[in-house]
């Protein structure tokens, strides 16, 4: 059996979300972008619900070299609305048509994950929307858990 496996026609749904976007974010900020998140949901005492999830759209190459990409974080909330002038709120968020991955390792080898992804749609012909949603199940230092879901456009 594949170390990682792939799978179709997988579905995420989000409900009661808090959307914190981020546009042309620097590559090297993302992690300090996403600890000051989670960092301003404990001072809000948000009740949350479920992992954190990250989707990433669109990357730009500059010509100083930096890279910039499009970001949004998101968590569930049990009492999202009342923070609805903090941040972006969803009733519900979904992803239907989705080719999902889990990947259970060391940090420095997550590039293997998303290697497989996008061999796996080169070999199968599929278009993707772009996105990739990050559910981050487990972050240690010497292991992470993430299900990587990356929409399918269908034709």
């Amino acid at each position: 059996m594949s170390k990682l496996e792939i799978k179709e026609h997988k579905k995420l749904v989000l409900k009661n979300v808090l959307v914190k976007t981020l546009d042309n974010i620097p590559i090297e900020k993302i992690d300090q972008e996403i600890t000051k998140f989670m960092n301003e949901l404990k001072m809000l005492k948000v009740q949350t619900f479920g992992p954190l999830v990250a989707r990433t759209s669109g990357s730009v190459f500059h010509d100083d070299g930096t890279v910039t990409i499009d970001y949004q974080i998101m968590m569930q909330a049990h009492d999202y609305m009342q923070y609805k002038n903090v941040y972006a709120v969803k009733e519900r968020v979904e992803y239907s048509h989705s080719v999902y991955l889990r990947y259970e390792g060391k940090p420095e080898d997550i590039h293997f994950a998303y290697s497989k992804l996008d061999l796996y749609f080169y070999e199968e012909e599929l278009i993707s929307d772009g996105s990739m949603l990050n559910v981050f199940l487990e972050e240690k230092e010497d292991k992470v858990t993430i299900d990587f879901f990356k929409p399918v456009v269908q034709l």
